[in-house]
């Protein structure tokens, strides 16, 4: 079997896991893979740390809880809760938005760098002047 990505192991581990044991993981908010100042004059070390700490951790944080919720609901055989979780898209939301900020911040590590940022702001502003 071949995997596009590490993520799609993960997430086939974790399920397996969960199926046959019924041990179910807690998502992590991943570290930033570089200092929350790298980035600067383009973005600010403070819009990176909130952008991390609290944005991308909330997501991460509510996902947990809408699993949990999810989960209880399931042990107690309470398929209105089921529905209403999903139909609220609290797991779907929730999941969606913490992959695609932990995405969006590898990213800027993959595509930006610093040096050349700093020149094409400079290259910018002397073909405006």
């Amino acid at each position: 079997m071949v995997f596009r990505s590490s993520m799609s192991l993960v997430h086939i581990l974790r399920s397996s896991v969960l199926r046959n044991y019924g041990v179910r993981f807690k998502h992590t908010l991943p570290p930033l893979p570089y200092d929350t100042s790298a980035l600067e004059p383009v973005i600010s070390k403070e819009i990176m740390q909130l952008h991390h700490s609290k944005h991308h951790a909330a997501y991460v944080n509510n996902l947990n809880i809408a699993e949990e919720q999810f989960a209880d609901a399931m042990s107690k055989s309470d398929v209105t809760k089921m529905i209403s979780l999903q139909v609220s898209l609290h797991l779907s939301n929730n999941f969606a938005f913490s992959k695609s900020h932990s995405l969006f911040l590898l990213k800027l590590l993959q595509k930006i760098k610093v040096e050349n940022c700093k020149q094409w702001i400079m290259l910018v502003k002397n073909r405006s002047s």
